[in-house]
């Protein structure tokens, strides 16, 4: 007859912080970054409707910051409804 098979392991064993010290300053690294992306990503899609309000194209607007001309026009429209919600 056949013998069963040992059970197989169903996940990975958690890992365990060496240093607890270490992992909470780069946890508030992590945070401080993700701040300073988010208020970035911001400032890019203000900047951005900024340009369209005074007559730039989304076309030029991309080619100034490096990226296609419909991301600079989901920015700008970002940037519009996150306006228009605010007021």
């Amino acid at each position: 007859m056949n013998t069963p098979q040992p059970a197989r392991r169903s996940r990975k064993p958690r890992k365990t912080v060496a240093d607890e010290a270490q992992a909470a300053a780069l946890m508030e690294e992590l945070r401080q970054g993700e701040a300073l992306i988010r208020q970035t990503t911001e400032r890019r899609f203000e900047i951005a409707r900024k340009a369209s309000e005074i007559g730039m194209t989304t076309t030029m607007i991309g080619k100034a910051i490096g990226v296609s001309q419909v991301t600079a026009s989901n920015w700008v429209r970002a940037a519009r409804s996150t306006e228009t919600q605010s007021e």
